[in-house]
């Protein structure tokens, strides 16, 4: 029996529109604790993502300031 034989009807309605159903099977296939370190390692991933946009927005923020008194100058 093929996959696409064993699929419910919303599974081959999702799959018609696009969504790729092998990430879903992969992730079905993780331990619970694959799955805790899957999620740590996004976390510290989204953690430094946020602190480089508030770094940028520092260094945006600072060239900001020194443009607008450059222009009162």
């Amino acid at each position: 029996m093929a996959q696409s034989e064993k699929l419910t009807p919303a599974l081959k309605k999702a799959q018609e529109h696009g969504i790729d159903l092998t990430l879903l099977y992969e992730r079905l296939s993780w331990t619970p604790t694959e799955r805790i370190e899957k999620h740590l390692q996004m976390l510290e991933f989204a953690n430094e993502l946020r602190k480089a946009g508030e770094k940028h927005r520092g260094r945006s923020q600072a060239l900001s300031d020194i443009r607008k008194s450059q222009k009162k100058s």
